[in-house]
């Protein structure tokens, strides 16, 4: 294999497209990588973030398909990374399948609402399979890590009777600065999740089930939870191959009763306008207008730099069920960077994004080097044992490890 031989489209230059574009332009295999985004200038910041001249930018209007898909083919990318807010999805994925291109995303979208399919990838499954091509989708931290990790534990059981997902966030520091995409926070919490149980999803209430859980070190904290509107109970009870009684997923963060009060209390996120000083507007318009942006990675590392912001997350897969007969319950768990030390493994990185984009980094540097190959529409918790070896494999050189232990 030739030194620089791939060529790389990476759709997003926010927080996720930083670490992504950093970790493939150490890869000596990769080329040239193409920074894409509707906003030049913050392509512009994070490729100077990067640092690298595998990296060049381009604007991407991903709402325009045909001419995504011109994009993608005029460029002859070997992979299409789709790192756009998650409401793109759709149009990315199908630019990608116009112009005959392996893709890969960290999220889906529309739940268990289109056509009977249960997310939206799923419509045009039948065409990749057809087209030689893979679509490796949900392939970031939660949904991503989160399967892999529901996986390795069920594999380790002869029954599977509940997969409990735990996601906190321990951010303090001056002020609100987002870690992740405020919008799609608050959109998913004005959701209604699913969570799966006998044999199928069911919706229930926004902010409910709340939950303390211990979480272990390096963590270390007891944390409030609510369910919350994600991928997981939908994905992988579909896709582990296996039956799961119950699957649920839940999050939570120092601030979380506030977006509770905020979305459920004072229906910040309504969608009905009401008349203000002579104008019609509706809260959620307003409320997703005056979220702030995540900050440049320039921005983000003069915050940790300053001391003014501090952060750790972890992700948990609890998971319950049988082995030999008897009942067995298994924690597997996250030991992963914080801020300061993301920043210094990706610069720029937050904790958040680090363990969010590494393993789509290292999903697609298996792809191009095709260590996955498969065709058609693949979900992380379908990979096999050594695939999800080299994947743990490849985000332990950015300290990020899964643990697993037996729990009481």
């Amino acid at each position: 294999m030739s030194a620089g031989r791939f060529q790389v489209l990476i759709l997003g230059a926010g927080a996720q497209g930083n670490v992504v574009a950093t970790l493939l332009a150490r890869a000596g295999d990769v080329g040239r990588i193409v920074l894409a985004d509707l906003d030049l200038g913050r392509a512009g910041e994070t490729a100077q973030s990067v640092g690298s001249d595998k990296v060049k930018t381009a604007r991407a209007d991903v709402t325009a398909v045909e001419e995504t898909a011109r994009l993608m083919r005029d460029g002859d990318f070997d992979l299409v990374v789709n790192v756009a807010p998650p409401q793109f999805i759709p149009q990315v994925m199908h630019a990608a399948l116009l112009a005959a291109r392996d893709y890969l995303d960290l999220s889906s979208v529309a739940l268990y609402e289109i056509d009977g399919l249960p997310y939206e990838q799923m419509q045009e499954a039948e065409a990749w399979e057809r087209s030689g091509r893979l679509a490796l989708i949900n392939a970031g931290s939660a949904p991503g890590l989160t399967n892999v990790m529901a996986r390795e534990a069920a594999d380790r059981l002869d029954e599977v009777e509940r997969i409990a997902i735990k996601d906190f966030a321990l951010t303090e520091g001056e002020g609100y600065v987002p870690l992740w995409i405020p919008s799609v926070y608050a959109i998913d919490c004005a959701t209604e999740p699913y969570v799966w149980e006998d044999g199928r999803p069911k919706r229930v209430p926004i902010f409910s089930g709340e939950e303390l859980y211990d979480f272990p070190p390096p963590l270390g904290v007891r944390g409030k939870l609510y369910l919350h509107a994600h991928e997981e109970p939908v994905s992988i009870p579909l896709h582990l191959g296996r039956p799961v009684l119950h699957c649920d997923y839940k999050i939570g963060e120092p601030d979380i009763d506030a977006w509770r009060f905020m979305v459920e209390r004072l229906r910040l996120m309504d969608e009905r306008p009401i008349a203000v000083r002579g104008a019609r507007v509706s809260p959620r318009d307003l409320l997703l207008a005056i979220l702030p942006s995540t900050p440049s990675p320039q921005r983000l590392a003069q915050l940790v730099r300053e001391g003014r912001i501090s952060s750790r997350s972890m992700l948990v897969v609890d998971v319950t069920g049988r082995r030999g007969g008897a009942p067995l319950r298994l924690q597997a768990y996250t030991e992963a960077p914080d801020l300061a030390e993301a920043g210094r493994i990706v610069p720029g990185a937050s904790d958040i994004s680090l363990v969010t984009s590494a393993p789509a980094a290292v999903f697609a540097l298996m792809i191009l080097r095709r260590q996955i190959d498969r065709r058609g529409v693949v979900l992380p918790e379908s990979l096999s044992a050594p695939e999800r070896d080299l994947l743990k494999e490849g985000i332990a050189s950015c300290d990020i490890r899964i643990r697993m232990r037996e729990l009481p």
